[in-house]
């Protein structure tokens, strides 16, 4: 498959193709003959001609250009869109560039919203690319960054944090990148300042500056063509200017030109140093009364605001505006702890940029995807019920003394002293007080220590099923190392369908009441009542009544009565409820109640970890990227 990069600019556009697992850098498609193609449509006998073709040998109908940076406020410019995309189309069916299985990934400006983003692939699909991906212009110049051989990075300040600035005729847009990894790249920018602001400002002055500026502006508020070939021409002189400008030390740039519509009028264009200091100092309409560097100047400022915890150790420059040197001045003169870098090709960055966007996020979403296939709920149940064995001796352990100290203890003191009436009322407080605490954190807390020990001895085999996928999808290992003691994936819930039927509670509930008549009624039904001389005389009435109505129901019996506060107090119940024997034996009936395979307790601890380890997992591939080289 191949990815498709589509910069569509406010000036000029390129397109860039990068072939699915190719170690060669994006390769530039020409575009109506050239790598750069004016971004100009109109119409010539009912064909779309864009590029050289829309405005020489005859000027195009309805010449059309800074369509893009009018998107968001004129929709107008909604048909030049499409007509143009449609036209670059075509170029490339014609010159066999073009496949219906390609991926086109097209660019937008940072500062775009959701809904303006929406509108333009909906025109992108009205002019025929299907499927368009559009992400920011300024993502794209990262990742060009990221991944081109031919930028010569410093990998460790890149490591560390960079900014990239993307400045082409219509918008200046950032991308902030700390840590070097693209899940932290943060991207704004300004949607109104470009080169062509200059471009326009250049030509306005040109005009004032013409003996026949009247006529040539009533040409242009009639002939939309007129004036938009005229701002082609001026651009063209502009770019240059500055491209002389870096070998030579005052260059002048001149250009006469004709203007063939209600007569002819002559229009000399002219840019010298003087001319671009004017312009670029100037306040301008296009920027609300701001000059072009005040403007840019206050938009760098943002972005040092924006980025003061960590600032920006590289500035990388694209855009073919960054050609112009007072900008990457005042990039230098506000980072100025930062080092400067251009990219060699500015003008192309975005759009090999955006062609390795595509295969990117192609190659991240079908990993993503394959990640929830194959790590599966049962899969992962199937895991961890045969190595419950392991963990439920600890869970039990954990229990006994979750429930004894936090439950029954606590009820027995409060009998002791007198707040409890009778053994039997103790009896349902204790269930009650049980039910709470098992359904509470403070369960979590007990077992969560258990629970993630146990986990550590399966991250080797989870790692096994994860580290095949990484390797299908070009995905390093270490993008999706596993740590459940350190994740959510061992903060199981142990909420109440842990407990449910709530057979734990009954079997708890069995042995305690077992322990109190025991206490009560040990060595023949006198340990208690037969303290003391009085105690002797009650505790052979009670052994005659019982060899006459039978043990339990005399121990129903002792459960109804209220006992006196002396009596209570010099029990034992505490001790005994404490006592190494009754915990040993509690934690072999919670054992006995929780080892059966379908037990509500194994049952609902393998379902709540299956579903926290995918959750886990997803996050950890909703994270993972291909990390800098």
């Amino acid at each position: 498959m191949r990815y498709i990069g589509f910069d569509m600019g406010d000036g000029e556009s390129a397109v860039a193709a990068f072939e699915k697992g190719s170690t060669i850098e994006p390769v530039l498609f020409p575009v109506g003959g050239v790598k750069s193609v004016l971004s100009a449509v109109g119409m010539r006998g009912g064909e779309i001609v864009i590029g050289e073709r829309a405005y020489t040998d005859a000027l195009a109908d309805n010449l059309s250009v800074r369509f893009k940076s009018r998107f968001t406020t004129d929709p107008a410019s909604y048909e030049d869109i499409v007509q143009f995309v449609r036209g670059v189309l075509q170029d490339l069916k014609n010159t066999g560039h073009f496949d219906y299985d390609d991926q086109f990934v097209v660019g937008c400006p940072a500062g775009w919203n959701a809904a303006c983003r929406a509108r333009y692939r909906d025109l992108l699909i009205r002019a025929g690319v299907i499927l368009p991906q559009v992400i920011s212009e300024s993502r794209a110049a990262f990742l060009y960054a990221k991944y081109a051989h031919t930028v010569a990075l410093d990998v460790d300040i890149l490591n560390e944090s960079a900014l990239v600035a993307d400045i082409g005729s219509s918008t200046l847009d950032y991308a902030y990148i700390v840590d070097g990894r693209e899940t932290g790249v943060g991207t704004f920018g300004e949607n109104a300042l470009g080169g062509g602001v200059l471009d326009a400002a250049l030509l306005r002055r040109a005009v004032d500056r013409s003996r026949q500026r009247d006529e040539i502006r009533a040409v242009f508020s009639e002939c939309r063509s007129w004036y938009s070939y005229c701002e082609i021409e001026m651009r063209r002189l502009k770019e240059e200017y500055f491209t002389r400008l870096e070998t030579e030390d005052a260059p002048v740039v001149k250009k006469q030109l004709k203007i063939c519509y209600d007569g002819v009028q002559k229009l000399t264009l002219e840019i010298n140093a003087d001319e671009i200091a004017h312009v670029i100092d100037e306040p301008l309409p296009e920027l609300d009364g701001r000059s072009f560097t005040g403007a840019v100047r206050e938009s760098l400022e943002n972005a040092a605001r924006l980025t003061a915890d960590r600032p920006p150790e590289m500035l990388l420059l694209t855009g073919g505006a960054s050609r112009m040197p007072f900008f990457r001045e005042l990039c230098q003169e506000i980072f100025d702890s930062a080092i400067v870098i251009s990219c060699p090709e500015p003008e192309f960055s975005i759009a090999k940029g955006l062609a390795y966007a595509g295969w990117i996020d192609e190659n991240l979403r079908i990993f993503r995807q394959t990640v929830q296939d194959e790590i599966t709920e049962t899969r992962i149940s199937l895991i961890v019920s045969e190595a419950m064995s392991r963990l439920l001796p600890a869970v039990a352990d954990a229990l006994t003394t979750l429930i004894l100290d936090e439950a029954a203890l606590p009820i027995a003191r409060q009998w002791k002293h007198g707040q409890i009436d009778t053994l039997e009322e103790m009896e349902k407080q204790i269930a009650g007080r049980i039910e709470r605490v098992l359904s509470s954190p403070l369960a979590q807390e007990a077992l969560a220590p258990a629970v993630t020990h146990w986990l550590g001895g399966l991250e080797e085999t989870f790692q096994s099923i994860v580290d095949p996928i990484c390797d299908e999808y070009d995905v390093p290992r270490k993008e999706m190392q596993l740590n459940l003691a350190a994740s959510g994936a061992a903060q199981v819930e142990f909420g109440s369908g842990l407990w449910s039927g709530l057979s734990i509670v009954k079997t708890v509930i069995g042995m305690i009441v077992s322990v109190i008549g025991g206490v009560l009624c040990g060595g023949g039904g006198m340990a208690l009542i037969a303290s003391g001389p009085l105690g002797f005389v009650a505790g052979l009435a009670i052994g005659v009544l019982a060899s006459v109505i039978g043990w339990k129901p005399m121990t129903d019996g002792l459960l109804k009565l209220n006992l006196p506060l002396l009596l209570r107090q010099t029990a034992g119940l505490e001790k005994q409820l404490s006592g190494d024997q009754t915990r040993r034996e509690l934690k072999k009936r919670i054992l006995e109640a929780i080892s059966p395979e379908d037990s509500p307790f194994r049952t609902e601890l393998t379902g709540s970890f299956a579903r926290a380890f995918r959750t886990y997992v997803k996050s950890l591939a909703e994270a993972a990227e291909i990390p800098i080289q």
